[in-house]
């Protein structure tokens, strides 16, 4: 199982921004960083890799920046799977995460972390580890799930 935070960089485009593990399969990385460039007109969507026998399950949002372009941070997570799994619980969790992201004054900065345009603000470092600690929270919640619905 591999998750990861893609976020638009104003100037590289789509970029993985985190992932656990840190090290992702660069053909899953490669094809999430493609996704998000997909012109789907849904939050949630589903990736079948059925050859790889994989599903890359994505959760397209946006969250309101005082420094993005067109003051909207555009990010998705995603999760890729090489199993079944209930839908509901899945979405869930990609919600309850975009939820918790979202529900935070300034996370934006967060994704500022390795720019060089905003260095002395306290801010991005504090707001970057909120997002690593709500998806690691919640990934490991969604493992423990998993688990017990087996």
């Amino acid at each position: 199982m591999f998750l990861a935070l893609t976020y638009f960089h104003s100037i590289k485009g789509p970029l993985i921004y985190l992932s656990y593990p840190d090290k992702i399969p660069e053909d899953i990385s490669r094809k999430i960083v493609n996704f998000f460039d997909l012109d789907i007109n849904e939050s949630f969507f589903e990736i079948v890799l059925i050859e790889k026998k994989q599903r890359i399950i994505n959760f397209y949002f946006e969250i309101p920046s005082q420094w993005a372009r067109g003051d909207t941070e555009m990010a998705m997570i995603s999760l890729a799977m090489n199993m079944d799994y209930d839908s509901d619980m899945v979405y869930g969790f990609l919600k309850d995460s975009y939820q918790k992201i979202a529900s935070i004054d300034s996370i934006y900065k967060g994704f500022y972390k390795f720019d060089d345009f905003h260095d002395n603000d306290i801010e991005i470092d504090l707001n970057y580890e909120l997002i690593k600690k709500i998806l690691r929270t919640c990934l490991d919640n969604l493992i423990e799930k998993l688990k017990n619905s087996n």
